[in-house]
């Protein structure tokens, strides 16, 4: 069991506990020092009682004179000697002894003919009163160890309701936290009432993504329709416009998809299925067409593994075209620094650079190239090209982006989407820039399938 010891019920473990040991402690060295002072007590007036000849007079207060020989040769023979002492001014031995618990004074003269043994005799004993007084306190701190522990307890549960809202449960119960009338119930209301505004947020984004792509849909299927009855027109313009149609639909397809993914709690479709066939989706979905010279996969062995085929291909194809989009091709670096060296023409140059690097740009999406590497379960995508001017922790995030010519027609929402569909599959997406490559790796090895999954 894992231990948090940031956590407010830790530190209110280790408060009261600490407590009760102080406590103990206190107890243990009061009485000690209370049964001292008791036992000198005891002894003080004793003797001052042997002094006035009154020890057999009666029974005085705290000291009992034992009178039975059986029992004092009993006490003397079993009894545990603490000390032996010869008092001033007195004809007397003094031996202190213990005998179940109680504790006697044995008064023995220098001729040996009189001795007397006396009893401590407590009464109300101190001892009892400040054993009472130490389980009482023990009583009340139980009571308010008690008392605190129930109050905080069902943070560790609200918590758990709040960790399947960030799942994307948006219709937990608070009921059983809002009736409290403590700061939990406080936390609770409010909490709801963030929740419900969620809700507002979430459906009216879910009214407007449905509507725009059903609003889109008709046409494009329009369009396809009046693009089959044109006879006369050049069949590779019809070819074009046919690729664009299917483009917009694949488009708005993937925009359900990742709807269902990152809104709702959709359940994936999981079969096994080779990692090999998701690249080859992932491509078709980018137009690429298999062993295009863009991608370069290298992987030690054909793996199997268990997840949603669509969805991961999605993710896997975010990946790629964000990997071939910053990819820099090793001849144009060098026509950019040929460019860099002239410096007398200034604003002409500016003009022609801005055209240049746009032509540059456009080749560059022809020989860039794009490495898959697939290593002892681990699945890394690499390409050479400039550090994102965005920082690792902003990268995944919605409607963050690059800005560059070469991103300027996206949304920021590719990589965004890629995190939710791989959290999905319980999969973690890490990066690195390392000697002048942008690396995005996943670790396949939970979703690895085997005969016994």
């Amino acid at each position: 069991m894992t231990i948090n010891r940031h956590s407010i019920l830790f530190k209110i473990n280790i408060t009261f506990i600490l407590s009760f040991t102080i406590l103990l402690f206190f107890y243990l060295f009061a009485h000690k020092i209370v049964n001292h002072i008791e036992t000198f007590r005891f002894i003080r007036r004793t003797i001052f009682l042997v002094k006035k000849n009154k020890l057999t007079d009666s029974k005085f207060s705290e000291i009992d004179l034992i009178k039975n020989k059986k029992i004092i040769k009993k006490i003397l023979k079993n009894g545990k000697l603490i000390f032996k002492r010869t008092p001033p001014n007195i004809n007397y031995t003094l031996t202190l002894l213990k005998f179940n618990g109680s504790e006697y004074v044995y008064l023995k003269s220098k001729t040996n003919k009189v001795y007397f043994l006396v009893k401590r005799d407590t009464g109300i004993d101190i001892q009892e009163i400040l054993l009472a007084a130490w389980l009482s306190l023990n009583l009340i701190l139980a009571f308010l160890y008690i008392s605190i522990y129930r109050s905080i307890h069902p943070l560790s549960k609200f918590r758990k309701k709040m960790e399947e809202f960030k799942k994307g449960d948006i219709n937990i119960n608070l009921d059983e936290y809002i009736k409290r009338k403590d700061e939990i119930g406080y936390i609770a209301k409010e909490f709801k009432e963030a929740m419900n505004n969620v809700k507002k947020t979430l459906n009216t984004r879910v009214w407007f993504i449905r509507n725009v792509a059903h609003e889109l849909k008709t046409p494009i299927t329009k369009g396809k329709i009046a693009l089959e009855l044109l006879k006369n027109e050049d069949e590779d313009k019809k070819r074009i416009f046919s690729d664009i149609f299917t483009r917009l639909e694949m488009l708005i397809n993937e925009l359900f998809a990742t709807e269902k993914i990152v809104i709702s709690d959709t359940m994936l479709n999981l079969a096994p299925c080779n990692f090999a066939d998701v690249i080859n989706r992932a491509e078709e979905l980018l137009f690429i067409g298999n062993g295009n010279s863009k991608i370069n996969i290298i992987a030690d062995e054909d793996y199997i593994v268990k997840a949603d085929f669509e969805l991961l291909s999605i993710a896997i194809k975010n990946l790629l075209d964000n990997a071939i989009k910053f990819s820099i091709d090793k001849k144009i670096d060098k026509d950019k620094d040929k460019d860099n060296k002239d410096k007398d023409k200034k604003d002409k140059d500016k003009i022609d650079k801005d055209k240049i690097d746009k032509d540059k740009i456009d080749k560059d999406k022809i020989d860039k190239k794009v490495i898959i590497n697939i290593e002892k379960g681990v699945l890394s995508f690499i390409n050479t090209g400039q550090k994102p001017s965005i920082s690792e922790e902003l990268m995944f995030e919605p409607f963050l982006k690059d800005i560059s010519l070469k991103n300027k027609d996206g949304f920021g929402l590719g990589l965004y989407i890629t995190k939710q569909i791989l959290e999905k599959h319980g999969l973690i997406i890490t990066y690195k820039y390392k000697d002048n490559k942008n690396i995005f790796s996943i670790d396949l090895n939970k979703i690895l399938y085997s005969k016994g999954n």
